[in-house]
């Protein structure tokens, strides 16, 4: 039978072209992750102003259209990898306050996982650090606050509210306990990251909780303590 027109034609002497190969969403999540991952090293190490993109595609031997396929922008890379380190921080601590501990054991523990997260991750310390000085806008609370979001709020307020129950904490605002223990906490990573020195999570997380939960005080002397409540619970 003759093709009837010049249409009929070309697509009779045109080869049929396959299918492109269908998406993988499992393979998609995986080169995702290690993008974020690579990335997340070279930020931390060089700054986001400079670091290239070409260099993340070449530790991962992809052209940068690949990456740039997965993060339009470099920001968006620098701030999806910033996203995943809290994404990790969250979960470890998150396990903490649904473990069934004593909430002084749980307080403790807190501290300690929080700690040991940036003690095995650094990057993520130095990607927090960053964002904030180039995002100023966009950084988030590192954990330890109660208006991050409701889930978190609601999270934060029942811990504290098993904390104050125990009768072994005097009264003070829930704002001002998070607001203490986070600043107390970001310095402390902050200045093992500075500093450059070797740290034992485990040591400092022991020191910052005797110092929170005992005070530097002795027995028996309130100092200005009285006074010095006042002007906060109003």
């Amino acid at each position: 039978m003759l093709p009837e027109s010049q249409d009929d034609l070309v697509g009779a002497i045109k080869p049929r072209t396959r299918p492109g190969r269908p998406r993988d969403p499992e393979l998609e999540a995986r080169r995702r992750e290690q993008i974020i991952d690579v990335a997340a090293r070279e930020f931390a190490r060089y700054g986001f102003a400079n670091t290239q993109v070409q260099t993340i595609a070449n530790h991962l031997g992809v052209g940068n259209g690949t990456v740039f396929r997965y993060f339009e922008t470099k920001e968006k890379l620098f701030l999806a990898a910033v996203e995943c380190g809290l994404r990790e921080l969250t979960a470890e601590m998150d396990r903490v306050l649904e473990a069934s501990l004593d909430p002084l054991t749980m307080f403790t523990e807190a501290i300690r996982t929080y700690l040991g997260f940036f003690h095995r991750r650094p990057e993520m310390a130095e990607l927090f650090i960053q964002e904030r000085a180039a995002f100023p806008h966009h950084h988030r609370p590192l954990y330890f606050a109660t208006q991050a979001d409701d889930e978190h709020t609601c999270k934060h307020t029942e811990f504290f509210q098993r904390l104050m129950a125990t009768g072994r904490i005097r009264p003070m605002p829930i704002e001002r306990l998070f607001a203490v223990v986070g600043d107390l906490l970001y310095g402390t990573i902050l200045t093992n990251l500075l500093s450059g020195r070797p740290a034992d999570p485990e040591s400092q997380a022991r020191d910052v909780t005797d110092v929170i939960l005992n005070g530097i005080l002795a027995d028996g002397d309130t100092g200005t303590r009285g006074h010095g409540d006042k002007g906060t619970r109003g």
